[in-house]
């Protein structure tokens, strides 16, 4: 082979290493280019199937997703103002009834690449309960003289199936038999009622939901929370530690740092103690054991989570957590989410300890658990 042939060839790579370079070039310009136009609310990290949903009152993003590990798998900006969420299935729920401008939408959220579809309500939202794939939306707007708007919407078909309205502004919802039990703050009898109602709301033989029952319970107040245990149902109530007291009231220290057993059929009080901390906001169950958080958002205070011994009604630990503004079951884990602190913090419920805590970023509000494909995300009734 002479040295023409090695010239030309030596030419020919030249030539090409050079198109090449320019190529790559042109293809990174391109790259970042389109990256660059991308959705900053939405923020991709890993390809994993995500274990938890956290939603934020405020941040870039206000939906995040962790793995089993509790790390980071995507974040998203979703709506305006989050107030309430829920999963059920795959699909996290939630309401947002806006800031400034009123909202009144619903989001169906695929948690896995948090795409998510809206409806928009008749009235403005405030709190969410889903069961049986019928989600119970209760409004913060009232008819004067009439009651506070419900909605009902159909999960499966995504659409409003029938609105309501309940004398008073609704506390807390639990499943029922044939749809769901609330306890329905009356307001007073300059309002609806000196005392709360308990209003069952299900599916009538015409197949039209309605109110199938409507009930006085022999208590000003309702509950914050309420969890079935055993025969009973037991409740916490936050009541009036801080802040004005409705004169409405006649008793006041009945409902402030009270956990009750109720009798669910009348609503009577068959044992009550008075909690060491103040505003207990929610209440979990794990066997015979009660988790319940303290917080109030009035000036963003509270650090404990107290654990009861449901069969002697008796505390039986004090778990510190910084603002402590939601909490969930996960397994042998509970998992606190920080108001704050803008931390979630994961306790073993049997050694009642602190094992982990995981940066999600501000105001976190809410912490939900995604239940495994092939199990019901349905509360149980027992």
């Amino acid at each position: 082979m002479d040295r023409s042939h090695f010239a030309s060839v030596r030419f020919c790579m030249i030539g090409g290493s050079s198109q090449l370079k320019k190529y790559m070039l042109f293809l990174l310009v391109s790259i970042l280019f389109i990256a660059g136009c991308q959705n900053t609310d939405e923020i991709p990290l890993q390809n994993k199937t995500p274990h938890l949903a956290v939603i934020k009152q405020a941040g870039k993003s206000n939906v995040v997703t962790l793995d089993k590990d509790y790390k980071v798998v995507k974040e998203k900006k979703i709506g305006k103002f989050l107030i309430d969420a829920q999963i059920d299935g795959q699909t996290l729920y939630l309401i947002d009834p806006g800031i400034e401008e009123p909202r009144k939408d619903l989001y169906a959220v695929n948690l896995y690449d948090l795409s998510y579809e809206t409806l928009t309500l008749p009235y403005i939202p405030q709190k969410l309960f889903i069961h049986d794939r019928i989600a119970y939306i209760a409004s913060s707007v009232e008819s004067r003289n009439v009651g506070f708007h419900f909605m009902l919407v159909d999960l499966d078909t995504f659409s409003l199936i029938e609105t309501l309205t309940v004398p008073g502004a609704v506390r807390s919802m639990i499943p029922a038999e044939n749809g769901i039990t609330m306890y329905v703050n009356s307001g007073g009898a300059h309002n609806y009622g000196q005392y709360a109602k308990k209003v069952q709301i299900g599916k009538a033989e015409t197949g039209k939901y309605q109110i199938i029952t409507m009930n006085d319970i022999p208590e000003e107040l309702p509950p914050n929370g309420v969890v079935p245990f055993q025969d009973h149902y037991i409740a916490v109530y936050a009541g009036f530690a801080k802040g004005p007291k409705p004169k409405w009231v006649k008793r006041p220290e009945s409902y402030t740092s009270k956990m009750k057993v109720l009798n669910p059929k009348t609503g009577s009080v068959l044992q009550e103690i008075t909690l060491e901390e103040t505003f207990p906001q929610s209440i979990v169950r794990k066997g015979d054991i009660a988790f319940v958080n303290h917080f109030t958002d009035l000036d963003m205070t509270g650090d404990t989570i107290s654990v009861y011994d449901l069969k002697k009604m008796e505390l039986k630990a004090k778990l510190q957590s910084p603002t402590p503004s939601s909490i969930a079951l996960d397994g042998s884990n509970l998992l606190v989410s920080n108001m704050t602190q803008g931390t979630l913090s994961v306790f073993d419920t049997e050694e009642l300890k602190q094992k982990q805590q995981v940066a999600v970023g501000e105001w976190p509000s809410k912490v939900l658990v995604v239940p495994e494909r092939n199990k019901q995300s349905s509360l149980s009734l027992k």
